[in-house]
């Protein structure tokens, strides 16, 4: 396998600035609304996440709940022209190139950083202010098209018998950036400020979108030269191609098993509002400091990184175990660990769930590659596409529910959302039995197509 970095480079920079702003953000909104828009003292509020005690914890239950609406109505922001955008962008880039839309995407985000550092060095700025860091984010395309777009890079690039393999290495890559900027984010707060950590994560933005302007080429084998690019970005048709892309028929039951494959990540998508609450959730139960939660996220990224390791690298890759299988397997232990977050009343169950997660591990590229495996070479940024848009709108969704029962909940049990997210794994565990079912009954192995002529009227099974 001829392997060669590209990609992983400016994505290393811009997850690891995104990573070491993603907590500081949060501690910094809470924080925010601490003092400027309810009526308390700025000195205490500046404690909140730093100090543990009682006085900080009754104030953080009564500051959270509007946190974590402000938190919400940007995510859906984010969420609706995002996903809106993305229905034009990832057809587009079938047809004109992978490379612009990540420079784009790279750019938007050097301009949210640059809005977020303005916002941290004016004292007395409403935090509702932050939602202006969502403009450019979401004019250049915002993170289902930049995700989407990633990925089929990496499919443009890599053969089908080393694709699972790569994008597993590409999520480990993505995951160290992670482990350093979460590892780092709160001692570096606690060194500095908040203008001084949104300053590092710019300048990680600008050396990533530098890096991609002069030294990753472009991907796609052949570009459309006879239509007008700009007045193609905006074409129905390519719209309309897009939907009907999942359910062309195909041989060997690989429709039926795309949409199982579909309805069963829709599961997947709805458990994405928990994620999100987790911070405030060990936060107002357990008290942690952002310190301590960092610790967290910093051992829960290293798990990460062994679990993809063994998961894509060794079960899948070296003993050639299928991508479908191991996915099955990986729920049941979601499942598990939601349930131990769920009952957990001490901090140790909430480390022992992270350890029952490690199988989930390179879950998301060993999806990607089954994906690949079941679709056309130029249907694939469509149909990851659909993915995105299904997951960003879906998990929009999902957030409000989740945010509304976690504010309802958090005087007497913050934990209870995790049962929820236990009861929605297991259908998506469901869903995959499902699948592993029909692709059993399937006469033939699932294999990549190349192209997307025709197939003859014999070879179809559906």
């Amino acid at each position: 396998m001829g392997y060669k970095i590209s990609v992983e480079v400016p994505v290393f920079l811009v997850f690891f600035g995104f990573t070491l702003t993603l907590n500081v953000t949060n501690n910094f909104l809470i924080y925010r609304t601490c003092y400027v828009l309810l009526p308390y003292n700025q000195s205490e509020c500046a404690k909140l996440g730093f100090v543990n005690n009682n006085e900080t914890q009754h104030l953080e239950q009564l500051v959270e709940p509007t946190a974590t609406y402000i938190s919400l109505v940007k995510n859906i922001i984010e969420s609706t022209f995002g996903s809106v955008l993305c229905l034009f962008i990832a057809p587009w880039s079938d047809k004109f190139g992978r490379k612009p839309i990540l420079m784009l995407g790279l750019l938007g985000g050097c301009i949210a950083m640059l809005l977020c550092t303005i916002l941290a060095a004016l004292p007395y700025l409403s935090p509702w202010y932050l939602l202006l860091t969502s403009v450019p984010v979401v004019l250049s395309g915002g993170a289902p098209s930049f995700i989407t777009i990633l990925n089929a890079y990496l499919t443009d690039t890599t053969t089908k018998e080393e694709r699972a393999l790569r994008l597993g290495l590409f999520d480990v890559a993505m995951a160290i950036a992670l482990l350093l900027g979460n590892s780092s984010s709160s001692y570096l707060l606690i060194a500095t400020n908040y203008v001084t950590v949104y300053c590092i994560s710019i300048v990680c933005h600008v050396l990533a979108l530098i890096y991609t302007i002069f030294f990753i080429k472009e991907s796609l084998r052949e570009r459309d030269t006879n239509q007008n690019p700009i007045s193609g970005l905006f074409s129905l048709s390519n719209i309309l191609e897009m939907t009907k892309t999942p359910f062309k028929r195909r041989e060997n039951s690989k429709r039926t098993i795309l949409l199982l494959l579909m309805g069963s990540i829709l599961f997947k998508f709805m458990t994405e509002g928990s994620m999100k609450l987790f911070f405030y959730f060990v936060r107002e139960k357990f008290q942690w400091s952002l310190t301590q939660y960092t610790w967290f996220g910093t051992i829960n990224t290293i798990l990460g990184v062994l679990g993809a390791i063994i998961v894509v690298y060794i079960l899948h890759t070296k003993l050639k175990i299928r991508e479908s299988v191991l996915i099955f397997a990986g729920s049941i232990f979601a499942v598990c660990s939601s349930i131990v977050y769920g009952f957990a009343s001490t901090d140790w169950p909430i480390y022992l769930g992270a350890v029952m997660n490690l199988p989930t591990s390179g879950q998301d590229s060993l999806i990607r590659s089954y994906i690949s495996k079941l679709v056309y070479e130029d249907e694939i940024a469509k149909i990851l596409s659909v993915f995105s848009i299904g997951s960003t709108i879906i998990g929009l969704l999902s957030s409000i529910g989740y945010t509304t029962m976690y504010n309802h909940t958090i005087s007497t049990n913050p934990g209870l959302y995790n049962f929820v997210t236990a009861g929605i794994t297991t259908c998506f565990f469901g869903m995959f039995l499902l699948i592993l079912l029909v692709q059993q009954r399937s006469t033939n192995d699932y294999t990549s197509v190349e192209s997307s002529h025709e197939e003859p009227e014999e070879n179809v099974c559906e």
